[in-house]
């Protein structure tokens, strides 16, 4: 099968063909150069997939026709990554990363060593958004998570309630993370560049917010995303063996 994947969130009913829009029709046909019965996955980002043929190469609205259909469950741990905002190309990374690895969920928050502050939110988590379809395509992703304009971290704790959380922490005393119990739904918490602040921690750790260690070297925010996204993943298999 090709690596052709294209973002389509209208997939549900019985209809056997759909239309891309403009910008995931020049993608496919132009920068692809997918053309007319070459195969292609169709994804809605919720778990719906369709192969289809693409019956129609037109750079502005490709038409893919259906041959088959699949539905992919949820995944059996729900991680929502709460992470600090970080200057520069480095929190698209951290987006597309953390949609590789599975998330279900992205919820930017602002600390007390936050170094930048968005002039037009709504705009940006537009933009965000085309990141982690783009991530969605190139890793088979079928579930595409959901982002949300940037929030105070106490604003998110204060409505955040029936998860398991932890956070990043570069603090001495930690939980290791074979005492960790976490349930199916998880809250990561990853501060900034120079970590959350005491009193930040002060107020995680009142919430029931757990701190886990990454190791003893101050890992880059997208290092310690990775790295702490991967260890909880690794631990729903080894609690699934």
């Amino acid at each position: 099968m090709s690596g052709f994947r294209s973002y389509c969130p209208d997939l549900a009913g019985t209809k056997e063909r759909v239309a891309l829009t403009t910008f995931e029709s020049h993608h496919l046909v132009t920068t692809n150069r997918a053309r007319n019965g070459d195969v292609v996955v169709a994804f809605n980002g919720l778990g719906l997939e369709w192969d289809t043929l693409l019956e129609k190469d037109d750079r502005k609205e490709a038409i893919l026709v259906r041959k088959q259909t699949r539905a992919h469950p949820k995944p059996s741990r729900q991680v929502i990554l709460a992470i600090a905002l970080v200057k520069g190309k480095t929190f698209d990374l951290i987006l597309r990363q953390a949609t590789e690895l599975g998330v279900i969920g992205i919820q930017p928050i602002e600390t007390k060593r936050t170094q930048i502050h968005l002039k037009n939110p709504e705009a940006k988590v537009e933009k965000w958004k085309a990141q982690l379809v783009e991530a969605c395509k190139q890793s088979g992703n079928p579930w595409l998570p959901t982002i949300r304009e940037p929030v105070p971290l106490s604003d998110f704790l204060n409505d955040s309630s029936g998860n398991s959380s932890i956070v990043a922490s570069l603090e001495d005393t930690t939980t290791p993370w074979n005492e960790l119990r976490l349930s199916e739904s998880v809250t990561l918490f990853v501060g900034p560049e120079g970590d959350f602040s005491n009193t930040e921690y002060d107020y995680l750790r009142k919430k029931g917010v757990q701190a886990v260690s990454l190791g003893s070297n101050v890992l880059r925010t997208e290092t310690a995303v990775t790295t702490a996204l991967s260890r909880v993943f690794l631990m729903e298999l080894k609690n699934a063996g």
